[in-house]
């Protein structure tokens, strides 16, 4: 995954300030399920499940490092 993106979850998870607008809507996507914090969704994709679908396998795996999920959940 992307360093910068890793280090804006980082940001998010220790309680600090983190601008999510400047993101392109895949990558606010990737933020906020990364760091569970669904209010940072992007309007267009509200919903955690259809903003999962968005992301590409790839990204999915990351979510699933930050998570602690399976990593088998990106391939989903």
């Amino acid at each position: 995954m992307n360093d910068r993106l890793n280090d804006i979850v980082q940001n998010i998870l220790d309680g600090k300030t983190a601008s999510v607008g400047v993101l392109s809507t895949g990558e606010r996507c990737f933020v906020a399920i990364a760091a569970n914090r669904y209010d940072l969704l992007p309007s267009s994709y509200a919903d955690p499940i259809e903003a999962w679908q968005r992301l590409e396998p790839e990204w999915r795996a990351g979510v699933c490092e930050w998570r602690g999920w399976p990593r088998g959940y990106a391939n989903g």
